[in-house]
């Protein structure tokens, strides 16, 4: 009878520690313009408190799109291809978990953010090559 009464008080500790339990943080590959890779985790971007639902805004055109990053493979910053105003946007390539890709503008001041083996990470996206989501 004791062990039963251990077994059920066990399972009721897993339970509420699961409950409590947060999902994994989502871990990317970030490569500068110099060709530096850095592994960031929790990565988010300056954006993300304006933006109520998502990480960070892109547009085609006068449409605007919320983005996050779990919901991406890659982001790949397009310096071949200048924004049509230079000044204030950069032209990336973004590719979704499902293979589908699509050019769009990005205001490129927003820093992307995180923590990396050294401490805390932040860059620019004008600064960046890519970005690869590793889970």
């Amino acid at each position: 009878m004791k062990t039963k009464r251990w077994f059920s008080l066990l399972l009721a500790l897993l339970m509420i520690t699961g409950a409590f339990a947060q999902r994994p943080q989502l871990r990317v590959k970030i490569t500068d313009t110099e060709g530096v890779t850095t592994i960031v985790e929790r990565v988010s971007s300056s954006s993300s408190s304006s933006c109520n639902t998502s990480d960070f805004p892109v547009y085609q055109g006068t449409e605007k799109r919320d983005v996050n990053f779990g919901d991406l493979k890659s982001i790949i910053v397009r310096h071949d291809q200048p924004a049509e105003d230079a000044n204030n946007y950069i032209t990336i390539e973004l590719t979704d978990k499902t293979g589908k890709s699509g050019i769009y503008e990005m205001i490129k001041n927003i820093r992307i953010t995180g923590k990396s083996e050294e401490g805390d990470y932040s860059i620019k996206i004008n600064e960046l090559k890519s970005i690869e989501v590793l889970d």
